[in-house]
């Protein structure tokens, strides 16, 4: 039943209708369910992106530092028996070494790899150029033109310059900005790890009984196991990456190179971004600016 009054009636449901209004007819909007659901599968795996991004940093922090004190808490260190004995020598060498790898891992770990910024949240005239320069390369996901050499990166959910891989130990991708970092923090990161195996080594007590043994040692056995894992996986990595860096390559152009247009006409051992031994660790080491690669293979054909 329809209750009518002099300004309008009930309809259905007790909604009420206003028989001035102009728009009375239109139909109510109703949300379109699919996007509602995109929409919460989007934050659902934002959330979990991040919880995986916290929990990787954190992860590596607390395990580092476990093997770190549980060598140099052993009352048989030689950096307990520095501290013990206040002899500074030793500890200048170690200390800073361990800062400097814990901070370097931390700057490769949050800073901007080099996202190619969205042109709705982007106000610099001169990124917007750069971004709007010629280019053959198009983003579906970003919906934007996407400058050579670079990829977009599931994870991080943006497109990358010169996009070397997503590196899921430092919750980040590794790119044009960040990559001389990692490659830095790699270099520490094994220093670290040599030194430590040694004051492991050095620490550890001889014993004729395992259970004895095992009692003096179980710590350092463990953190020598984790030390001796890491350390072969941060050596391997330094060295694949000290060979893409002298021959101008990325890892995602190294392993896709077949897939990868503006590479396929180029065999599979060599790359037009490669300058020279000397120049391509100039080229990485020194030249911080943002590179125009369009303009560069333009130059060539």
């Amino acid at each position: 039943a329809v209750v009518s009054t002099q300004s309008g009636h009930y309809g259905r449901g007790g909604r009420y209708i206003n028989n001035m209004d102009p728009f009375r007819d239109r139909p109510l909007k109703t949300p379109n369910m699919q996007l509602v659901l995109e929409e919460r599968s989007h934050d659902k795996d934002a959330k979990r992106k991040f919880y995986v991004r916290v929990g990787a940093r954190l992860g590596h922090t607390c395990l580092s530092l476990f093997v770190i004190l549980g060598i140099c808490l052993n009352p048989n260190s030689s950096i307990y028996q520095a501290i013990l004995h206040r002899d500074y020598f030793e500890l200048v060498v170690f200390v800073p070494l361990v800062c400097i790898a814990f901070m370097l891992y931390f700057v490769a770990s949050l800073m901007n790899p080099g996202f190619v910024p969205i042109l709705e949240e982007e106000n610099d005239a001169d990124q917007t150029t750069l971004i709007k320069s010629e280019t053959a390369y198009y983003c579906r996901w970003c919906d934007q033109s996407q400058p050579l050499r670079s990829k977009h990166c599931r994870e991080c959910n943006r497109c990358v310059r010169r996009f070397d891989h997503h590196c899921p130990w430092l919750g980040n991708c590794v790119g044009e900005r960040n990559h001389r970092f990692f490659i830095i923090f790699l270099f520490f990161e094994d220093v670290l790890i040599l030194r430590c195996l040694q004051l492991a080594w050095e620490t550890g007590r001889e014993s004729h009984e395992l259970l004895e043994w095992l009692k003096y040692n179980g710590i350092l056995l463990i953190c020598g196991i984790i030390l001796i894992l890491g350390g072969l996986a941060v050596t391997a990595l330094f060295c694949c990456h000290l060979y893409l860096i002298l021959h101008g390559l990325t890892t995602w152009e190294h392993v896709s190179h077949h897939k990868i247009t503006y590479l396929k006409k180029w065999p599979e051992d060599s790359t037009p971004f490669n300058f020279g031994y000397c120049k391509n660790c100039w080229v990485f080491c020194c030249y911080c600016s943002i590179q125009n690669w369009e303009k560069y293979i333009r130059s060539l054909t």
